[in-house]
């Protein structure tokens, strides 16, 4: 039940919502300009004194209550409040900067994919698509796989998500059954395995609607 201290916020730059976030609690701290005599806002948005939910979602919380939830500090946790306030910062970031039309996410299943993934990069610059190059892997780290999804689904930025993962493809299944974002499977085949690899990228469950290339070229025409 929403109180009357939680408010609805987006913030719209060249008419696109990079921020759609609910926030609980916030404070806001005014000055006067001694020059012009103007009241002025005197803060940011901030882990400390914002509460952020991403999509109205408290689980997703970006603020310092993370570290208030914490049952136990653990060099593990202490990473997960650090990505917090990087978030964050990263998203204030993007208020003094215009805002893309949208971007290529690549996701490689081992950093021995590098290459492969960069010649896909190379390709989007000349259609002058935005791309960036994560390493995760859904066979051996779903969980982390699924949260570097939810960075790219809070800021209102059109994103399509690349799955580049050789032998069996868990990347563009996981990313597909989990995302509104188109997701197009382009895994780097060898010679000895591909045949039999590529039926990873091929048989489906149902409801999977990823689309799948073996072309580099062809990957960045889709977009």
């Amino acid at each position: 039940m929403w109180t009357p201290e939680t408010y609805s916020f987006k913030c719209i730059i060249d008419h696109q919502v990079i921020f759609c976030y609910f926030l609980y609690l916030h404070q806001i701290e005014f000055g006067v300009d001694v020059t012009k005599k103007e009241l002025v806002l005197a803060d940011v948005i901030d882990n400390d004194s914002w509460r952020l939910w991403p999509s109205g979602d408290k689980s997703q919380q970006k603020d310092k209550q993370t570290y208030r939830d914490l049952k136990e500090i653990t060099p593990e946790a202490m990473q997960m409040v650090k990505r917090n306030f990087e978030w964050v910062a990263d998203r204030v970031e993007l208020l003094l900067t215009s805002v893309s039309q949208g971007r290529v996410v690549v996701l490689m299943g081992s950093i021995s994919d590098l290459v492969h993934c960069e010649k896909i990069k190379k390709s989007c610059a000349n259609y002058g698509i935005p791309c960036e190059l994560r390493v995760t892997s859904a066979h051996k780290g779903p969980d982390e796989t699924l949260r570097i999804k939810s960075e790219y689904e809070g800021d209102g930025i059109p994103t399509v998500f690349v799955a580049v993962a050789g032998r069996s493809n868990g990347l563009g299944p996981v990313l597909s059954g989990n995302t509104a974002y188109p997701v197009i499977n382009c895994p780097p085949l060898t010679a000895d395995w591909g045949a039999q690899d590529i039926w990873s990228s091929l048989r489906m469950p149902s409801g999977k609607r990823n689309a799948r290339t073996l072309l580099k070229k062809t990957a960045n025409q889709f977009l």
